[in-house]
């Protein structure tokens, strides 16, 4: 290497690319320093943290600005030419060679015994110029290797970045990375996905309702993004390529394809009354021909609803938007339970709950233990590959095997644990709400009666004035069991049938 001596200036730049890489600075700095102690009679040492391979190099930049100020020659030292660069097009990179052309800077690399100035000779460049290019080489293969590695993790079924909102990055006591729900966000997302699939959200009456109940304040387009990612339902998206994760689900595939076909149903179909506050907005159709009713507000008071006529005019009347609530608060007077039946009901499905539950929950027991020998199986099929015993098709193969085996587990476990919430707890919720449900109705807001309607009715349509409706099920049975006073099942020949398992009741949709 050139020796260099003289009164010019050094800058002395210690660069590291990765806060892993951060205990190789002091390193650094002490050759540079004996270096610069060495050969110049003045430097300065800068040191930071950034990428050197097709990154935000900003901090570079501000040097460069520096050296291009300067108007005498001063000499640009860096500990080894990977510390300059790993990428050759570089615009930072194409800069630093052209003062140096000019005569402007020299560049000094210690370790690699490299000194290149306006006069070096083309062996010394050439030295530059192949250093260069290993150092890209080298950073192209590291690059390559996480991609591998980043490949494999997510075949094996783990995530390689942040974890999306509603989970959080944590530690095992074994120091293996995990993911899994934080409490309050992953209600938050479960939250989301209901309101949203009963079609009675959008995006943005979504988000003030979870604002309020929970006090996260994402925008609009992040809630899209939730609510577009499969992660919660237990697969992971990237790059278009769907791999199943180990991670707790945050919600079912079921929920997930609601959200889904309510949002398709948007796409196809967008409400112009999006932003306009009128309770029965989008949820009533003509019985004549099938149009929207729409709404609006006469002399800024009264409210009435009609048909739009959009196929053809018919001589559709205006409703009263008073009138058909009067209509739809009797649908909530038919379902509505009287307190000795809930009561009634309530203490039997209670003994009965606690037999569907030690089921279950052996039953959880039993399917756990299986997914962890699949596990198992997973890691020794992934250890055989690794140790060279296994070639990487056989691998491939039976670990495509291992995943789907698991992948059916995994559904009859979500499906038991759907039964689960479903037992007492849903049930309870069904009969408070059948219990409620004129008051319910008549104090909710705006949403939460839309989202009531949606519960318990379907095919909502405006026949003249008079509204016609569906009951779904399983409000239709209670209609029924109002209209004969039976709530239990008994009947003459016998005083008491036995309560059917909680499990097995029609939930329908349930709040």
């Amino acid at each position: 290497m050139q020796k260099v001596l003289g009164d010019m200036k050094a800058y002395l730049i210690a660069r590291v690319s990765t806060a892993d890489q951060i205990q190789a600075l002091p390193a650094q700095k002490y050759r540079l320093t004996d270096y610069a102690a060495r050969n110049f009679s003045e430097f300065e040492l800068i040191e930071f943290q950034e990428s050197a391979y097709k990154g935000t190099r900003d901090k570079f930049r501000e040097i460069l600005a520096k050296l291009e100020a300067t108007t005498e020659t001063v000499a640009v030292v860096f500990d080894k030419v990977d510390r300059f660069t790993r990428d050759s097009s570089a615009e930072e990179t194409s800069i630093l060679k052209n003062l140096c052309r000019n005569g402007r800077v020299e560049l000094h690399f210690p370790s690699d015994n490299i000194v290149v100035h306006k006069d070096s000779p083309s062996g010394d460049k050439m030295r530059l110029g192949l250093n260069t290019v290993f150092a890209e080489y080298y950073s192209d293969a590291i690059s390559d290797n996480v991609k591998r590695r980043n490949e494999q993790l997510r075949r094996d079924g783990f995530w390689t970045g942040k974890a999306p909102f509603g989970y959080v990055n944590t530690v095992l006591p074994d120091s293996k990375k995990w993911i899994e729900p934080e409490p309050l966000k992953a209600k938050a997302v479960k939250t989301a996905y209901d309101l949203y699939g009963s079609g009675s959200y959008s995006l943005k009456t979504l988000r003030q309702k979870i604002k309020e109940l929970f006090n996260y304040d994402l925008s609009a387009g992040q809630w899209d993004k939730v609510l577009k990612n499969p992660f919660y339902k237990g697969s992971m998206l990237v790059k278009g390529k769907i791999y199943p994760h180990n991670y707790i689900p945050i919600i079912t595939e079921a929920q997930y394809d609601q959200a889904k076909a309510v949002r398709e149903g948007y796409a196809v179909k967008p409400k112009r009354w999006a932003g306009i506050p009128y309770t029965y907005r989008g949820l009533i159709s003509c019985a004549d021909c099938g149009s929207r009713i729409t709404f609006e507000k006469k002399k800024q008071k009264y409210i009435y609803g009609h048909c739009t006529q959009f196929k053809g005019k018919h001589g559709a009347r205006y409703v009263s938007q008073d009138d058909l609530t009067e209509q739809l608060e009797s649908v909530f007077n038919q379902i509505q339970l009287p307190e000795d039946a809930y009561l009634e009901v309530t203490e039997a499905l209670q003994k009965d709950d606690a037999d569907t539950r030690k089921q279950n929950a052996d039953s959880l027991v039993a399917v756990q233990a299986e997914l962890s020998r699949y596990d198992s199986m997973i890691e020794r099929n992934y250890n055989a590959y690794l140790n060279g015993t296994i070639t990487e098709d056989f691998y491939n193969k039976k670990h495509i095997e291992i995943a789907e085996s698991k992948k059916k587990l995994e559904k009859r476990r979500e499906n038991i644990e759907l039964i689960s919430k479903h037992d007492f707890s849903s049930i309870s919720s069904l009969l408070e709400l059948s219990r409620d449900a004129p008051d319910l109705f008549k104090n909710a807001e705006i949403e939460d009666k839309r989202v009531l309607l949606n519960t318990v009715l379907s095919n909502l349509e405006l026949d003249d004035v008079l509204l016609r409706w569906k009951l779904k099920e399983p409000y239709d049975c209670m209609v029924l069991c109002n209209e004969n006073g039976n709530w239990l099942g008994r009947r003459d020949s016998n005083p008491r049938m036995p309560v059917p398992k909680t499990g097995a009741l029609p939930l329908g949709d349930a709040l």
